[in-house]
């Protein structure tokens, strides 16, 4: 068999994790070659100016810079063999999930934001009492619902996985201030996804250089 010609590519983004999380992971599960250019915050001032849409991540595929998160997983995910090219139902799925994780971020935000500790304590608090919990319970239904019954959304890991494992590394690791990091144990098929992305042996290879 062929090896694949794949194009050179370079993720820009910052060290954590964030919008480029998807994409990074995508390339490492599918062992292709890229460069992780990680950018500082004080190199960030210069480089944004020169960005499409002066934002990040942006994928550099060939010479040619592109933007948007969601855009570069799916292309990633195309290259990958993560995103369903070829069934368009289960690309449908794909993005029904990814965009619905989207809309539980964006209820994070504004506590991102908040400067005031007492407020920012406040939007968190009642995040994990209300609108989190409403969110994860629709979600959970939504993948018990699906035909594929696990680990992976689908009958194999896709990027809607990966998207699952971003957000559940964020509500577990504690870096969210007031929202207890075992607000989403209740969500048995959620954490499975989750566990069965931490647990593949490319991801753990990959988060152990950065112990």
């Amino acid at each position: 068999m062929a090896t694949p010609v794949y194009p050179q590519l370079k993720l820009t983004y910052f060290e954590m994790p964030g919008r480029a999380h998807v994409s990074r992971l995508a390339l490492v599960v599918a062992g292709i070659p890229f460069e992780d250019e990680r950018i500082s915050p004080e190199a960030w001032p210069a480089l944004k100016p020169t960005l499409p849409y002066q934002q990040m991540p942006v994928l550099t595929v060939d010479g040619q810079v592109f933007a948007q998160a969601h855009a570069i997983e799916r292309y990633v995910g195309s290259l990958s063999g993560l995103y369903p090219t070829s069934n368009r139902l289960h690309a449908l799925v794909v993005d029904e999930i990814v965009d619905f994780l989207d809309d539980i971020t964006k209820l994070l935000m504004p506590s991102f934001v908040e400067q005031d500790p007492d407020k920012k304590k406040a939007l968190r608090e009642e995040l994990a009492a209300t609108s989190l919990p409403r969110m994860f319970g629709l979600l959970e239904a939504r993948l018990v619902g699906l035909p594929s019954k696990g680990p992976w959304v689908l009958g194999s890991i896709s990027i809607a996985d990966l998207a699952i494992h971003g957000l559940m590394l964020m509500m577990t690791s504690g870096f969210l201030d007031h929202i207890p990091q075992d607000l989403c144990d209740p969500y048995t098929r959620t954490m499975d996804v989750f566990r069965a992305v931490q647990t593949h042996p490319k991801v753990v290879e990959w988060f152990a250089k950065f112990d």
